[in-house]
């Protein structure tokens, strides 16, 4: 029985063989390239008024029918069932806009170069204000199955998905506002709101996910002559400018994508030849691969350095060897920087600004000045956050008036911790007037309370720099957010959890030394 399972499993394999190395033979002597194509995804797909499928995508099936010498034979698909249309043999090649990403590589042979790329975004009613994705957190939104954002967005921004099996279907749902906005690829979207029924709708936000897209075909047909052929009209698309023609003739938006590769796939060596030619193994050079696709064979210095050590241990530093990661990650440093700077300037000014008004005993003033603070830092950091963007923020909505979640973020933590410091200032001060009866915080007195009150300042300045990851909740691209990010698209959370408990370590070891020095500033 063994033995028969195996003869079996054999004939199968070869089989399969045979129909990769043989699809363009079949292809020829059917006398037709079947290529899988959406239609309802204008204008890269779609039914014109006779009924027949037209598009960005239909043309290129159409010059792959050409370079082939046969006639072209269109199938529709849809996000769901493409890959199922491929696999099964329904048609010989997907056009069908589908994301580049390494689980569908699992399914079928995705062809290098990639030919488009988008973004995810959101179509929404023009009155509803919507400045960033952090908003959106807990809406409803409607979108397509099988779309490859659906889960990293969903995870991102914590987002209440409805799935439906049609942009129709999802469109007609957006109409009947059971949901607040359509996400999907934004270049379908920009398409949509070029027709008149979308007057009252609008995209509001920066694309996310940025994806390439790429023509797939069968799984076991990789290093055929049809991945070949394909492969080779992909790279004169780019670089004769076809398909920058085709986005102006379906009157598209310029696509930064496409001037890239245009710009990438003319580029030329010393000898005058071009870059991006095929090296002998079938290949194209490192440079012009995606960053997903190379291997630390492709790479250089650091880069090849964390593909190998990826490879070695599994751990997966994509900080080091994927630029988009490292670019988000220190951009999220940076902003953690700065909103920790912003916190520790804003809760020094509260702290001597509520110590010097609640010791000065001003009728009235001192009164409301202790309860201020007193409820402040009573009040949970993030209680605070919510209070403010999404609650006050919604009151300044109704006025035309955005809060910037930043500055509502360095606001609530300065005051949280700043309090928590008055309270010290003032208790260091009432310890001075047991020695110095009549002793008042002044503004020449403040280095010498601080001196005294230099341990609890120091806890609660410190601990509101670890707690400024909690500026994440409100949709500030800081550290922590920029980290899930890239742990939600590559499923690194162990490395990624290791490297910000590092980070955060060192950034605290900082803020206790630059506190030290501003104590022995002072004389203490």
């Amino acid at each position: 029985m063994a033995r028969l399972l195996i003869a079996v499993l054999a004939l199968l394999g070869a089989v399969q063989a045979a129909a990769a190395e043989d699809r363009i033979d079949l292809i020829r002597a059917r006398g037709a390239l079947i290529v899988g194509v959406k239609t309802e995804y204008p204008p890269f797909g779609m039914l014109d008024a006779a009924g027949n499928i037209v598009g960005l995508e239909p043309d290129l099936a159409a010059d792959l029918a050409r370079r082939l010498g046969v006639g072209l034979r269109l199938v529709g698909v849809t996000g769901a069932n493409r890959l199922q249309k491929l696999a099964d043999g329904t048609v010989d090649v997907l056009i069908a806009t589908m994301g580049d990403t390494r689980k569908r590589r699992e399914l079928a042979v995705l062809i290098e170069p990639d030919y488009y790329a988008s973004g995810v975004n959101v179509m929404m009613p023009a009155r509803t204000r919507v400045a960033t994705w952090g908003e959106l957190r807990g809406k409803t939104l409607c979108t397509i199955q099988g779309a490859y954002f659906n889960r990293p967005m969903a995870e991102r921004y914590l987002l209440d998905l409805q799935t439906y099996t049609s942009i129709r279907d999802a469109e007609l749902a957006l109409r009947d506002r059971r949901c607040v906005g359509w996400l999907f690829d934004d270049t379908a979207i920009a398409a949509e709101l070029n027709k008149p029924e979308w007057r009252d709708y609008v995209m509001p936000l920066p694309s996310s996910l940025p994806a390439p897209w790429a023509i797939g075909i069968r799984k076991g047909e990789d290093g055929a002559a049809l991945e070949r052929l394909i492969g080779d009209a992909i790279a004169e698309w780019l670089r004769s400018g076809t398909l920058i023609a085709l986005e102006r003739k379906w009157r598209l938006p310029p696509s930064a994508f496409l001037q890239r590769q245009f710009a990438l796939w003319n580029e030329r060596a010393a000898d005058g030849s071009f870059v991006c030619t095929r090296q002998p193994d079938g290949n194209w050079p490192a440079q012009c691969r995606d960053i997903s696709r190379r291997t630390a064979d492709d790479a250089t210095g650091i880069e090849q350095w964390g593909m190998r050590l990826k490879a070695a241990t599994g751990l997966d530093f994509s900080l080091v060897y994927d630029a988009y990661d490292r670019n988000a990650f220190l951009h999220g440093l940076a902003v953690s920087l700065l909103l920790v700077a912003a916190t520790l300037a804003g809760s020094a000014l509260v702290a001597a600004l509520g110590a010097l008004v609640i010791d000065a005993r001003i009728p009235l003033l001192s009164r409301l000045g202790a309860a201020i603070a007193t409820f402040a830092r009573m009040t949970p950091p993030l209680l605070q956050l919510y209070v403010v963007v999404f609650g006050l923020g919604s009151i300044t909505a109704g006025w035309g008036l955005t809060l910037n979640a930043f500055a509502a973020a360095a606001f609530c933590l300065s005051l949280y911790a700043g309090s928590a410091s008055a309270v010290a200032l003032l208790e260091s001060a009432e310890a001075l007037r047991h020695g110095e009866p009549g002793f008042r915080i002044t503004v020449a007195t403040l280095p010498r309370v601080f001196a005294r009150a230099y341990q609890p300042v120091m806890a609660a300045l410190v601990n509101i720099v670890k707690g400024t990851g909690m500026a994440s909740a409100v949709a500030v691209p800081e550290l922590i957010s920029s980290s899930t990010t890239i742990v939600a698209e590559r499923g690194n959370s162990a490395v990624m959890m290791n490297v910000l408990m590092v980070v955060y370590f060192l950034l605290v070891l900082l803020v206790i030394f630059l506190l030290g020095r501003a104590r022995r500033h002072v004389g203490a």
